[in-house]
């Protein structure tokens, strides 16, 4: 019975964030005609989240649907782990390239003007590295830094190896727990803290030279208002998301015994990440959400008998 109400979970999960990455993708194609770097990257991060979403949500629906049974081919499986893996920190990356790009759109103007003037071009600096970073991390785990194997609880799974005999697959632990957790999450603070910083200082400018009732004065306000929202959404969503299963990769590093079901726990809850991201946007965009909207109105109305059809 609980492995039933898992799989129905986890359907309507995979289900929900198919829905929204692709409605991401729909919205920022259809709604906006001069789009901007901000919008190419999140377009590239809902496409980075569906996938990871089909591919992660799939195994653990089938290791669930299947359990005692046949197991999964291990080569398969090796490749499944390898590409959640891959997407799963290409996605931190784009979340930190989101950041930097607002952070020198706003705080270094000047030069985001002079070296950003090309969307798709601009972009491209941004995009190509965030999948380049997820994608040497993923090889260097298949490379004999570390490697990637089934794992002994959730054997329908295969993921990076925690528990290693050896320094040197250890080392790999500690280094994706500095350079793809820490690293990003300071790069995500700094960023985050000096544009809110740099649009406070703006407020405070227009109050007084424009006065607090001024046009230019509410804009500003609306606009630092919107970005401690979506500050406080970004920090608050990665940390939620990724702190468990980080914390458990470095324990695990350091040869600390845990709880097998808290890495079961916390490597779903980390898959999660593939619907915060979109909600996020649906948040923050008004143009995403009314586009979600407009699906699911069309949606329920054609699930809708009308007595006319009886």
């Amino acid at each position: 019975m609980a492995s039933l109400f898992i799989i129905v979970l986890l359907s309507c999960l995979c289900g929900l964030s198919v829905t929204l990455n692709v409605t991401a993708v729909i919205a920022i194609i259809s709604t906006k005609k001069n789009k901007d770097v901000c919008d190419v990257i999140l377009m590239s991060l809902a496409v980075s989240d569906g996938v990871e979403c089909i591919f992660g949500f799939s195994v653990e629906l089938y290791g669930y649907a299947t359990k005692g049974k046949t197991l999964q081919n291990e080569t398969l499986c090796k490749i499944n782990g390898f590409i959640v893996m891959y997407l799963a920190l290409t996605s931190i990356s784009h979340l930190v390239c989101l950041c930097l790009y607002r952070y020198i759109l706003i705080v270094h103007s000047l030069k985001a003007q002079r070296y950003l003037t090309n969307v798709k071009q601009s972009a491209l600096y941004f995009i190509i590295p965030s999948w380049i970073y997820g994608l040497f991390w993923s090889i260097a785990a298949i490379s004999g830094w570390n490697e990637i194997i089934r794992e002994k609880v959730d054997t329908h799974r295969c993921t990076i190896n925690m528990s290693p005999d050896d320094e040197l697959k250890r080392s790999y632990l500690y280094s994706l727990t500095v350079f793809c957790f820490l690293v990003p999450v300071v790069i995500i603070i700094y960023c985050s803290l000096k544009v809110h910083l740099k649009l406070q200082n703006m407020w405070k400018l227009c109050v007084q030279i424009s006065g607090e009732y001024a046009a230019i004065t509410k804009a500003t306000y609306k606009l630092e208002r919107k970005h401690f929202i979506f500050l406080g959404l970004i920090i608050g969503s990665f940390f939620v998301v990724w702190t468990p299963y980080a914390l458990c990769v470095f324990f695990l590093a350091l040869q600390i015994k845990l709880p097998r079901v808290l890495l079961t726990y916390s490597a779903l809850f980390a898959k999660s990440s593939t619907i915060i991201n979109p909600t996020i946007s649906c948040i923050i965009y008004k143009e995403y959400f009314q586009i979600l909207r407009i699906k699911v109105q069309k949606l329920f109305r054609n699930n809708i008998v009308s007595p006319a059809n009886l």
